[in-house]
């Protein structure tokens, strides 16, 4: 063990909260004899389970820091070091997050297409929980700063679509896209239809 986990292993966060009943059930259920909390490490995480391209995903983040990056029953998650809130962990091959609650309606509001909840995929979480291509590490932080305090006393946040998220897309801008990205090729079509016609109409004199 090195000096960086012995330190942090000194200071491990106590999970045993009530906003974390449901996801230490939930861990607990998946990997039942593995270490209940220990600091990250690619060997410490079940990777039968999870793809190696996933293992470090969060200990990758350089703006969060190290103490908040830990293994809970084999899983690798996001613990607040200050209240022991976890706030995200990989399942699978998928990357989930709790976002706080105002944020997360800012998101329904918007119509934004590309975010799962947990429960959709049979998770036995709270309804913030939830999973997107989208979510950027700038977001991750906020939600690092967010569960820094206790579930009734946080401050409101705000979602920043310029930060806060990679491709913020809607059902509406999916269209527009999906339009965009057809339009080259019709044009490809129409341009190969007109050179035939012209073709046999050149070879027919």
């Amino acid at each position: 063990m090195n000096e960086s986990d012995r330190s942090q292993t000194n200071t491990i966060p106590n999970i045993h909260v009530p906003e974390n009943e449901k996801v230490l059930a939930y861990l607990k259920e998946m990997r039942p004899f593995e270490e209940i909390i220990v600091p990250f490490s690619e060997k410490r995480v079940s990777q039968d389970t999870v793809p190696a391209d996933l293992v470090g995903h969060f200990s990758s983040m350089s703006t969060l820091p190290e103490n908040s990056k830990y293994v809970v029953y084999g899983r690798e998650a996001l613990v607040h070091p200050d209240t022991g809130i976890i706030f995200g962990f990989i399942s699978g091959t998928t990357v989930i997050y709790r976002l706080p609650e105002r944020l997360l309606g800012e998101v329904r509001e918007s119509n934004i297409s590309n975010f799962r909840a947990a429960k959709e995929n049979g998770m036995d979480l709270e309804d913030n929980w939830v999973s997107s291509r989208s979510i950027t590490e700038q977001l991750v932080v906020k939600c690092f700063e967010y569960y820094a305090q206790r579930t009734g006393e946080q401050e409101v946040v705000h979602l920043n679509y310029d930060v806060d998220l990679t491709t913020p897309r809607t059902s509406e801008s999916e269209k527009q896209e999906r339009s965009r990205r057809l339009l080259p090729m019709v044009m490809l079509i129409v341009a190969c239809v007109l050179m035939g016609l012209v073709w046999y109409a050149f070879n027919s004199f």
